[in-house]
């Protein structure tokens, strides 16, 4: 997605009602997403974050049916004046917190109360590409005044100036800290832990997931449209690096830029804008967003070190282009699902959460879905095959991400202006 860090993937009538036209040429699905979506890079008042779908007024929720004889999808709006939201996540209570594009992060009470967090709109590059302010992840030890982590929360955004012709802008890595507020961040607080130069305007990646039994911190790249630069060892574009943010010092703020050493864990990525990880099966889901052909989602082992083939493969689509490359001619780990555009109006995976809701923590399934199809799917293991299941339709907008409350509960982000977010409840 572009603007949203999605891909090149989308043709665009009014938002609410896309059409794919699967076999555009990487160049015009560019120019035609870009003003619409900086996606990959992707308020007021209603009642307390959603009950129980119970104890919901009927008028409050959307029914998605999806096959006969099976209990419905529902979404239930929850809070409103959300705008191009890139990541719905908790710091282990009841609150939410909801990023946006343009670089604000919004803290919802469970009484249903929003207040802006954390504002870093003046250094934030958010249009013109897949720029943006892309993800949140609250450090596993943020509540524990004894963890080295407290108080700490990390992003990933774009910064610098693009006029269309040229360009210096940068994927930033960042730390801050929460302020004497609990519901308010300290912006001046910021420690650069990453800074990545970026030549193209799409292709950013910016997903951040923690493992909470270490707080080791996963981040994506994107491969920012480079030639093979996904394959070349000494980059971290195209892919899934590990930092140890424990080391990072805590006293340096400001603009000092605190390189640490991250271990690249996963290579041959094209743009991941979303990532899951699921501590209890020790893997590391990615959803890698495709180019003309295919969508993908692969599957990492913590103590793995897997490469995925992007560019010699864009899933198992062997790219003419590269089979002269040396870097290509080598063993690549399959994705385990794919889809292809030309089968379904199609155009970005939007790589969600796995799905372990508190009335049944065993459930696993992975919840992913797709930008231009609004359709939510449940990706799960049957024997030796991964088996994808529909679970319905959002009946308007295009979501960007999928998000976690404390207690599992599962949310929708869209990249709308001036919206709710939506409590998932999946049958």
């Amino acid at each position: 997605m572009e603007g949203v860090g999605i891909g090149d993937n989308c043709l665009t009538a009014p938002p609410w009602d896309v059409t794919i036209q699967a076999m555009m040429t990487t160049a015009t699905k560019t120019r035609l997403l870009a003003p619409l979506l900086l996606l990959l890079l992707l308020t007021g008042r209603l009642a307390a974050v959603a009950p129980p779908p119970g104890e919901v007024a009927q008028s409050s929720v959307i029914d998605l049916p999806v096959v006969i004889g099976r209990p419905a999808l529902s979404l239930t709006p929850v809070g409103e004046g959300f705008t191009k939201v890139t990541a719905i996540t908790h710091a282990g209570d009841a609150r939410l917190f909801v990023a946006e594009l343009a670089g604000v992060i919004k803290v919802m009470q469970p009484d249903g109360h929003i207040s802006v967090f954390l504002d870093i709109t003046d250094r934030v590059l958010s249009t013109g590409g897949e720029y943006g302010l892309f993800d949140l992840a609250f450090h596993p030890g943020y509540s524990d005044p004894a963890s080295p982590g407290f108080g700490f929360f990390y992003v990933i955004y774009t910064t610098g100036w693009d006029d269309g012709e040229e360009r210096d802008v940068d994927y930033i890595l960042a730390r801050f800290r929460v302020g004497s507020d609990a519901n308010a961040a300290d912006a001046g607080s910021e420690t650069r832990l990453l800074v990545e130069g970026q030549h193209s305007t799409v292709h950013k990646g910016g997903a951040l997931e923690f493992d909470p039994r270490n707080a080791r911190l996963y981040a994506s790249l994107g491969d920012d449209s480079g030639y093979l630069v996904a394959q070349q060892e000494d980059s971290y574009k195209g892919k899934i690096i590990r930092l140890d943010v424990n080391q990072v010092p805590q006293a340096i703020a400001g603009d000092a830029r605190v390189f640490a050493r991250p271990e690249i864990v996963a290579s041959g990525l094209r743009n991941p804008w979303r990532i899951a990880l699921d501590a209890a099966d020790n893997r590391l889901f990615i959803g890698d967003v495709g180019d003309g052909s295919w969508e993908e989602i692969n599957l990492l082992a913590l103590d793995g070190d897997d490469n995925y083939g992007w560019p010699c493969l864009e899933g198992s689509l062997v790219n003419g282009d590269f089979t002269e490359e040396a870097a290509c001619r080598r063993p690549f780990t399959p994705a385990i699902y794919q889809y292809a555009h030309q089968a379904a109006p199609v155009c970005a995976v939007i790589a969600g959460r796995v799905y372990r809701p508190p009335h049944n923590p065993d459930d696993g399934r992975f919840i992913y879905g797709d930008l231009c199809s609004r359709e939510p799917h449940a990706l799960s293991l049957v024997g030796d095959t991964w088996q994808s299941t529909p679970l319905g339709t959002q009946p308007e907008g295009l979501f960007t991400t999928f998000g976690e409350a404390g207690d599992g509960t599962l949310y929708l982000g869209s990249f709308d202006d001036s919206k709710p977010i939506y409590r998932m409840y999946i049958p």
